[in-house]
């Protein structure tokens, strides 16, 4: 009997949800996003129609394959902020990570934000782990808005506004845009020092005056496939840390 006889009863008996979305998983890090299930059946050794009594089509496969990278990334931010000392290196460490993670990982972080292929027409909501991930961010900022930091701002606002830092700086430096300006394609902890110098450096407080000002807060509100945020909430330009493991 084939090799591939044997590996298709042995998928059909065991999971082959799993092992199309680890097959997939592995594609994407090649960076073969154009990848088609008779391909991904094919390396299985299964059946062509197989894969489809899971998935019925390539972009539900996407889908997942996107899913399984918002998981993991926000493990990666939750980690990171946890494990700083206070508001102001948790900003940071975060920062950091959102960069590592799209450094490691170029071609999966390209399909989970950059990508429209899977996304419903007219849905302006985020899958639950990718809005999860925003919150961490936004999580930090309330934080430091609780600390004085950005008084009178809106904590969303600020938030979109480091969201949208790091993720264009994440997208340039993932896919090598940066090279002809001379920064190398390794995350660099001094390098990122010196672009993330406007965020609030550890250590430094604002004045006292400020840091009594009462903040407001932002009132977050889950919606299915997503949350729906009304913000009153918090920028200071400080030199930066730099994040250390």
């Amino acid at each position: 009997m084939s090799t591939s006889g044997k590996r298709g009863r042995e998928y059909h008996h065991g999971d082959l949800r799993a092992a199309c979305l680890r097959e997939g998983v592995a594609l994407v890090a090649r960076g073969d996003l154009d990848f088609s299930i008779r391909d991904l059946a094919r390396r299985l050794g299964v059946s062509h129609q197989a894969p489809y009594h899971h998935f019925p089509n390539r972009e539900s496969l996407l889908a997942a394959i996107r899913d399984e990278g918002f998981d993991e990334f926000l493990a990666t931010l939750r980690r990171a902020r946890s494990a700083a000392a206070d508001p102001e290196r948790a900003i940071h460490a975060l920062s950091y990570a959102y960069l590592d993670f799209a450094r490691r990982r170029p071609h999966h972080y390209r399909l989970m934000f950059g990508d429209p292929a899977h996304n419903t027409p007219g849905d302006d909501s985020m899958p639950g782990s990718a809005a999860e991930s925003f919150e961490e961010l936004h999580g930090c900022v309330r934080d430091l808005q609780a600390m004085g930091r950005y008084p009178d701002r809106s904590s969303i606002d600020v938030a979109v506004s480091i969201w949208s830092w790091v993720h264009g700086l994440s997208l340039l430096h993932s896919q090598g845009r940066l090279r002809w300006l001379g920064y190398p394609d390794a995350l660099d902890p001094r390098m990122f020092d010196r672009w993330a110098a406007f965020l609030p450096a550890p250590g430094a407080r604002p004045d006292r005056a400020t840091a009594t000002r009462r903040s407001p807060r932002a009132k977050t509100t889950r919606r299915k496939g997503g949350l729906k945020t009304a913000a009153r909430g918090t920028s200071s330009r400080t030199k930066a840390h730099v994040p250390r493991a």
